[in-house]
């Protein structure tokens, strides 16, 4: 049970997200009616009540966002911090000019809810460590072209 920390980014998350990523997991509803999970590193905060997502394209992830036209993401890390943003969410961009295989999701922030539990301290989070230096400059190419983004 989360309590909730507003309508919009608070100004710690808001500042973070406008320079930084983390790994999340993003959760839509398929077809069928079932939730889908799945982690995703590539957010931006164009504001406190707008986040833009890169997402590959063809996955159930975006298809399920377009569809339905909301998400859920969640994000723990370091610092005791673990927190769902609840959004309603339309395409932004079906292709990045960077990457036939990645489109832009536009999330409008409907709730922010920290997940923090009162018996439990948040050491870390999701890490992620790239495999090769290739899809480091790949990724580094997707997240400048998503914080060049304006509304």
């Amino acid at each position: 049970m989360g309590n909730l920390m507003g309508s919009e980014l608070p100004a710690n998350i808001y500042e973070f997200f406008k320079v930084n990523t983390m790994t999340g997991v993003a959760s839509t509803v398929d077809d069928d009616g079932y939730p889908r999970g799945a982690p995703m590193s590539m957010f931006y905060a164009l504001d406190e009540k707008t986040m833009l997502m890169a997402v590959q394209n063809q996955s159930a992830t975006f298809s399920n966002a377009r569809n339905r036209g909301r998400i859920a993401l969640t994000f723990i890390s370091g610092g005791d911090s673990a927190f769902t943003i609840q959004a309603d969410v339309k395409v932004y961009k079906e292709i990045m000019e960077n990457s036939k295989y990645i489109g832009i999701l536009c999330l409008d922030i409907k709730t922010v809810k920290s997940n923090v539990a009162d018996d439990v301290e948040v050491k870390q989070g999701i890490k992620i460590v790239f495999r090769s230096e290739r899809w480091k400059e790949y990724i580094s190419k997707i997240l400048d072209e998503l914080r060049s983004c304006t509304l």
